[in-house]
């Protein structure tokens, strides 16, 4: 079973299910409503070059959905091949809402999707966010959203080169953020995947994870935070293995216990990463 086929499935069993763990009432983050005002959907951009910033044009294309989320009071959309599930993401989003973990800090994104982690760091008072994504329809999609909820001023979305496809590629050297936040594939693969979408789910030797961790010390700012979001117990225990292989420390932020988790699971996992 796949990782988006393992996540409808989950999210299903999640919403019906009457005894839930604790932190799985998050079924409405999955619930859709109609749009409160119309407008077009999304498209390519204009090209730029890898790692930079596209000019937000009016998208044209029909290939997405309005999706309501509690934390916006607006429906954000979400773009054909872009990664969406809430589910992954539901501690660390009532973090973002619910404490002072971003406000007036930077923060940089790995694999933003629909843009909805951004956003939320946005809303919660962040002073600036970089959010990126080897998927280019992911680019326009947080764009689009960040322009629909007023934020796109604060908003840099940069544009990963799948030939340069570390989780630092299209960040500068100089660059420190306040907080680096990823919710990553977890999905190992033997080779790249076929389709740009599967870059979502799928990590190939499970280097994506590698050079989140091997690189982040460089662009994390005195007293900085990095946390991750996981759903799947192998890539966990692949985590904290290769994160005490690097010298770091894990801990994770959450009442559940992975020896209780099945190997697939709903809300995602999330974990602390420190020197």
């Amino acid at each position: 079973m796949n990782r988006m086929t393992c996540r409808i499935v989950t999210t299903w069993l999640l919403l019906f299910s009457v005894a839930m763990p604790s932190g799985c009432n998050d079924a409405g983050a999955v619930a859709q409503r109609a749009p409160d005002a119309p407008v077009a959907a999304a498209s390519h951009l204009a090209e730029a070059s890898p790692g930079q910033p596209r000019s937000l044009a009016e998208p044209t294309s029909a290939d997405w959905r309005w999706t309501f989320v509690e934390d916006f009071d607006r429906d954000i959309a979400v773009f054909e091949s872009v990664f969406w599930e809430p589910l992954d993401t539901t501690s660390l989003r009532a973090l973002i809402r619910d404490s002072p973990l971003v406000k007036g800090k930077t923060v940089l994104e790995i694999g933003t999707g629909s843009g909805l982690i951004s956003l939320c760091c946005l809303q919660a008072g962040a002073s600036r966010v970089v959010a990126t994504d080897i998927n280019p329809a992911a680019v326009d999609n947080a764009q689009f959203n960040a322009r629909r909820l007023g934020l796109s001023d604060r908003l840099d979305v940069r544009l990963v080169p799948i030939d340069n496809a570390g989780a630092y590629s299209v960040i500068e050297p100089s660059e420190r953020f306040d907080l680096i936040i990823s919710n990553p594939p977890w999905e190992l693969s033997e080779k790249p995947p076929d389709q740009i979408a599967d870059y979502a789910l799928y990590d190939p030797h499970f280097e994506l994870m590698r050079t989140m961790l091997r690189g982040h010390a460089t662009h994390l700012a005195p007293e900085g935070r990095f946390l991750l979001a996981y759903g799947c117990v192998t890539a966990i225990r692949k985590l904290q293995a290769t994160a005490a292989s690097e010298g770091l420390t894990w801990k994770i932020l959450d009442d559940r216990q992975l020896d209780d988790l099945p190997e697939l699971f709903l809300p995602g996992m999330l974990l602390e990463i420190a020197p």
